[in-house]
């Protein structure tokens, strides 16, 4: 399977600054480029039943195997995510997974710089990709890895610290 990256006819920029940098010198003004401007969002529209799969039944070819996939095939056709349960992965660890990127994410700016993305790559520390002069940005900061199949794994991108981040 190929490495993921963007179109190269593709212009790509990114904002000058992280977002969690904007955030604590902002005193509560938003650069324009993270204001939505498409009109007035339907605040009344329904909230959306996400869909829960149970990974553990995918592989069984009895009734309730077949009645996941096709759940999760319409999970991914018609509503694009669904949360997954019964997946191996225990809470506990879990929680240490979220815990590291918390950690990540309170380092020092100049360190998380250490791991941005280049402008031909998906993967890195960094903000939304710029593809447009009028495209409205994400309020948001990403650490994108890949990590399955592990050959493709771009380690210059795996933070080192915090130490318990690899």
């Amino acid at each position: 399977m190929a490495a993921t990256t963007l179109p190269s006819m593709v212009e790509v920029e990114s904002p000058s600054k992280p977002v969690q940098e904007l955030a604590k010198n902002s005193r509560n003004e938003f650069p324009e480029r993270y204001i939505y401007k498409g009109g007035n969002i339907d605040l009344s529209l329904p909230v959306l039943d996400v869909p829960v799969v149970d990974l553990s039944l995918l592989s069984s070819s009895s009734p309730a195997g077949e009645e996941q996939l096709i759940k999760l095939n319409s999970a991914l056709n018609f509503c694009g995510c669904f949360q997954a349960i019964n997946h191996g992965m225990t809470s506990s660890f879990l929680d240490q997974v979220h815990n590291v990127g918390k950690q990540f994410f309170a380092l020092p700016i100049e360190e998380k710089q250490k791991y941005s993305r280049t402008v031909d790559d998906i993967e890195g520390y960094g903000n939304d990709s710029v593809l447009s002069e009028n495209q409205t940005l994400d309020w948001t900061d990403r650490l994108y890895l890949i990590v399955n199949p592990e050959d493709q794994r771009k380690l210059k991108f795996w933070p080192k610290n915090p130490e318990s981040f690899r």
